[in-house]
């Protein structure tokens, strides 16, 4: 009877083996398949994905992705990268987790610019609550971003970035599946030869309202449409940066009016950015872009989104295309 038993365990698990097996291929497959797919695009009305290698693995636990020789080409744009790992538990698809080998190299054939952005590592991790966004982050160190058209020219560098995306507790309505999401970012160690920056910091903190609650429409063509006609916004918060004493912080938020252009309001204090602008800027713009000196040598300037343009206070500054 206890042979029997055994026998029909053993049985049952290779049953079971055999099929998770099964299971794990397909999906391989069916990847692989969806992967190879992009490079079949035209590159203009949709983006052409191609990998120089592609390897697909982690039987039997996980899914992972290398892409090696990654090119992105997208209009007059291209895109590489040297190589792209991802990998997803076949138990937990919720989660993610990414790993990025640079340089990564984008040319635009209408400006003929070129720019080379370096690193020493950088990864990204997402996970979902059903198919709502819980977290996303991006965390990285040591970026340098150099203009490699006729040699190489430091544009800006920076020890160390972040980015996160947080669900907004309290920001999303079942009701009309809308959720929220915060938006922390940081930078520090950053370095801007064409503006005398050498070891600034910025953070961005902001709340988006109005999206979405399943990630799966985010690629809808009507995506903006949806996030306007539910009110959504971008607030922020508090952003603001310095390098020694010379610093700014703005305050405001934007949504989108019925033509898909910003509507809204932002507000800049700073101090010591206009001399840091130097001739990048022309000596009458800058009063209208950054508001007159106050007793402190500070200044502030709010300016408005409205109608499809951007006014400095009352003054005109230029027309804001739709976002879609």
């Amino acid at each position: 009877m206890r042979t029997r038993f055994i026998i029909s365990l053993i049985v049952l698990v290779l049953v079971v083996a055999a099929g998770w097996t099964v299971a794990w291929f397909y999906v391989q497959n069916l990847a692989r398949e969806n992967i190879l797919a992009l490079a079949q695009n035209d590159g203009v009305a949709n983006p052409k994905v191609s990998c120089a290698r592609l390897d697909i693995g982690g039987y039997p636990l996980y899914l992972d992705v290398t892409c090696d020789g990654l090119t992105v080409v997208s209009g007059d744009l291209t895109a590489t990268l040297a190589s792209v790992k991802s990998s997803i538990g076949i138990d937990d698809i919720s989660h993610a987790v990414a790993f990025f080998t640079g340089p990564a190299t984008l040319e635009d054939a209408f400006t003929g610019s070129r720019r080379r952005l370096a690193w020493t590592s950088l990864e990204a991790s997402a996970r979902l609550t059903g198919w709502r966004i819980a977290r996303i982050s991006v965390v990285g160190d040591a970026f340098i971003l150099d203009d490699t058209l006729g040699g190489e020219a430091l544009l800006g560098k920076a020890a160390h970035a972040e980015l996160h995306l947080l669900d907004l507790p309290g920001g999303d309505d079942p009701a009309k599946h809308l959720a929220a999401l915060r938006l922390y970012a940081t930078v520090s160690g950053l370095g801007a030869p064409g503006l005398a920056i050498d070891s600034g910091q910025s953070t961005l903190d902001a709340n988006l309202t109005g999206l979405p609650d399943d990630v799966r429409t985010y690629g809808d063509a009507d995506l903006l449409k949806r996030i306007e006609a539910a009110g959504g916004k971008l607030t922020v918060t508090s952003f603001k940066g310095g390098d020694g004493d010379r610093n700014f912080a703005v305050t405001g938020a934007l949504g989108l009016d019925a033509g898909m252009r910003p509507e809204g309001q932002l507000t800049i204090q700073s101090k010591g950015l206009v001399e840091r602008l130097g001739p990048l800027v022309p000596e009458q713009w800058k009063p209208i872009i950054l508001g007159n000196p106050g007793a402190d040598g500070s200044y502030t300037q709010t300016l408005n989104f409205t109608n499809g343009l951007v006014f400095s206070g009352i003054v005109p500054l230029g027309a804001v295309p739709p976002l879609q």
